[in-house]
Protein backbone atom coordinates (compact mmCIF):
# COMPACT_ATOMS: atom_id res chain seq x y z
CA UNK A 1 0.00 0.00 0.00
CA UNK A 2 2.79 2.45 0.89
CA UNK A 3 4.49 1.73 -2.43
CA UNK A 4 1.31 2.40 -4.39
CA UNK A 5 0.31 5.58 -2.59
CA UNK A 6 3.52 7.40 -1.70
CA UNK A 7 6.47 5.98 -3.63
CA UNK A 8 4.72 5.67 -6.98
CA UNK A 9 3.46 9.25 -6.69
CA UNK A 10 6.97 10.53 -5.98
CA UNK A 11 8.33 8.56 -8.96
CA UNK A 12 5.54 9.90 -11.18
CA UNK A 13 6.39 13.47 -10.19
CA UNK A 14 10.13 12.98 -10.68
CA UNK A 15 9.65 11.33 -14.07
CA UNK A 16 7.07 13.81 -15.32
CA UNK A 17 7.99 15.73 -18.45
CA UNK A 18 5.17 18.20 -17.84
CA UNK A 19 6.76 21.49 -16.78
CA UNK A 20 3.56 23.55 -17.04
CA UNK A 21 1.93 21.89 -14.02
CA UNK A 22 3.82 22.80 -10.87
CA UNK A 23 3.78 20.14 -8.16
CA UNK A 24 4.46 20.45 -4.45
CA UNK A 25 4.73 17.10 -2.69
CA UNK A 26 5.95 16.32 0.81
CA UNK A 27 5.89 13.14 2.86
CA UNK A 28 6.40 12.80 6.60
CA UNK A 29 6.00 9.94 9.02
CA UNK A 30 5.94 9.09 12.71
CA UNK A 31 6.12 5.82 14.56
CA UNK A 32 4.87 4.90 18.02
CA UNK A 33 5.39 1.78 20.12
CA UNK A 34 2.86 0.84 22.80
CA UNK A 35 3.68 -2.51 24.36
CA UNK A 36 3.96 -4.92 21.44
CA UNK A 37 2.05 -2.66 19.04
CA UNK A 38 3.92 -0.58 16.48
CA UNK A 39 1.86 2.18 14.86
CA UNK A 40 3.22 3.95 11.79
CA UNK A 41 1.59 7.10 10.42
CA UNK A 42 2.52 8.42 6.97
CA UNK A 43 1.19 11.75 5.74
CA UNK A 44 1.71 13.47 2.43
CA UNK A 45 0.66 16.85 1.16
CA UNK A 46 0.14 17.09 -2.59
CA UNK A 47 -0.58 20.20 -4.66
CA UNK A 48 -0.72 19.59 -8.41
CA UNK A 49 -1.31 22.47 -10.79
CA UNK A 50 -4.71 24.06 -10.28
CA UNK A 51 -6.12 21.15 -8.27
CA UNK A 52 -6.90 21.78 -4.60
CA UNK A 53 -4.26 20.61 -2.14
CA UNK A 54 -4.70 17.06 -0.82
CA UNK A 55 -3.59 15.64 2.49
CA UNK A 56 -3.23 11.88 2.34
CA UNK A 57 -2.84 9.85 5.53
CA UNK A 58 -2.18 6.15 5.85
CA UNK A 59 -1.61 4.22 9.06
CA UNK A 60 -0.20 0.77 9.75
CA UNK A 61 -0.50 -1.09 13.04
CA UNK A 62 1.43 -4.27 13.75
CA UNK A 63 1.78 -6.61 16.67
CA UNK A 64 5.56 -6.96 16.91
CA UNK A 65 5.25 -10.23 18.85
CA UNK A 66 3.18 -11.96 16.16
CA UNK A 67 4.05 -9.88 13.09
CA UNK A 68 0.36 -9.52 12.30
CA UNK A 69 -1.68 -6.44 11.52
CA UNK A 70 -3.69 -5.06 14.44
CA UNK A 71 -7.30 -4.26 13.54
CA UNK A 72 -9.28 -1.32 14.91
CA UNK A 73 -11.57 -3.66 16.87
CA UNK A 74 -8.44 -5.06 18.58
CA UNK A 75 -7.31 -1.58 19.60
CA UNK A 76 -10.79 -0.74 20.86
CA UNK A 77 -10.76 -3.89 22.98
CA UNK A 78 -7.26 -3.10 24.24
CA UNK A 79 -8.52 0.32 25.38
CA UNK A 80 -11.75 -1.18 26.84
CA UNK A 81 -13.88 0.80 24.41
CA UNK A 82 -17.23 -0.77 23.58
CA UNK A 83 -17.79 -0.89 19.82
CA UNK A 84 -21.27 0.65 19.99
CA UNK A 85 -19.87 3.53 22.06
CA UNK A 86 -17.08 4.02 19.52
CA UNK A 87 -19.66 4.20 16.73
CA UNK A 88 -21.64 6.79 18.70
CA UNK A 89 -18.53 8.90 19.27
CA UNK A 90 -17.60 8.71 15.58
CA UNK A 91 -21.10 9.76 14.52
CA UNK A 92 -21.11 12.59 17.05
CA UNK A 93 -17.70 13.86 15.90
CA UNK A 94 -18.66 13.71 12.22
CA UNK A 95 -22.05 15.37 12.88
CA UNK A 96 -20.29 18.24 14.68
CA UNK A 97 -17.78 18.60 11.82
CA UNK A 98 -20.67 18.62 9.33
CA UNK A 99 -22.43 21.38 11.29
CA UNK A 100 -19.21 23.41 11.50
CA UNK A 101 -18.73 22.97 7.75
CA UNK A 102 -22.24 24.28 7.10
CA UNK A 103 -21.30 27.50 8.87
CA UNK A 104 -18.37 27.86 6.47
CA UNK A 105 -20.60 27.11 3.47
CA UNK A 106 -22.98 29.87 4.55
CA UNK A 107 -19.98 32.22 4.56
CA UNK A 108 -19.20 31.28 0.96
CA UNK A 109 -16.46 28.69 1.46
CA UNK A 110 -16.26 25.37 -0.33
CA UNK A 111 -15.89 22.46 2.09
CA UNK A 112 -15.91 18.67 1.98
CA UNK A 113 -19.48 17.37 2.24
CA UNK A 114 -19.72 14.70 4.94
CA UNK A 115 -22.41 12.08 4.42
CA UNK A 116 -23.16 10.43 7.76
CA UNK A 117 -24.69 7.46 5.92
CA UNK A 118 -21.41 6.73 4.15
CA UNK A 119 -20.09 3.27 4.98
CA UNK A 120 -16.62 4.75 5.59
CA UNK A 121 -17.80 5.67 9.11
CA UNK A 122 -18.67 2.07 10.03
CA UNK A 123 -16.11 0.42 12.31
CA UNK A 124 -15.57 -2.50 9.95
CA UNK A 125 -14.57 -0.12 7.13
CA UNK A 126 -12.22 2.19 9.03
CA UNK A 127 -8.61 1.69 7.98
CA UNK A 128 -6.86 4.81 9.27
CA UNK A 129 -6.18 4.61 13.01
CA UNK A 130 -3.20 4.38 15.34
CA UNK A 131 -1.99 4.47 18.93
CA UNK A 132 -0.09 7.66 19.76
CA UNK A 133 2.92 8.30 21.97
CA UNK A 134 0.95 7.91 25.22
CA UNK A 135 -1.31 5.11 24.00
CA UNK A 136 -4.12 7.43 22.93
CA UNK A 137 -6.24 6.05 20.08
CA UNK A 138 -6.69 8.20 16.98
CA UNK A 139 -9.27 7.35 14.32
CA UNK A 140 -8.72 9.48 11.24
CA UNK A 141 -11.02 10.25 8.36
CA UNK A 142 -8.61 11.81 5.84
CA UNK A 143 -10.89 12.81 3.00
CA UNK A 144 -7.88 13.72 0.86
CA UNK A 145 -7.09 10.02 0.56
CA UNK A 146 -9.76 9.81 -2.12
CA UNK A 147 -10.60 13.44 -2.97
CA UNK A 148 -8.83 16.71 -3.62
CA UNK A 149 -9.15 18.14 -0.12
CA UNK A 150 -6.99 18.69 2.92
CA UNK A 151 -9.94 18.25 5.27
CA UNK A 152 -9.95 15.46 7.83
CA UNK A 153 -11.77 14.54 10.99
CA UNK A 154 -10.07 12.97 13.98
CA UNK A 155 -11.78 10.96 16.71
CA UNK A 156 -9.52 10.82 19.78
CA UNK A 157 -9.62 8.53 22.79
CA UNK A 158 -7.17 9.76 25.40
Amino acid sequence: MTQTIFVNKAAEILNSQNTTNKVIYSVSYAGFINGDILSLVIQSTLKEGNNPQRVIVQTYNYDMATGEEVKLVDLLAKRNIIQSEASKKINSTIQKAKEDAQTLVQSGYTVYNRDLNNKMYQLANITTYFLGAEGELYIIFAYGNNNFTSEMDIVLYE
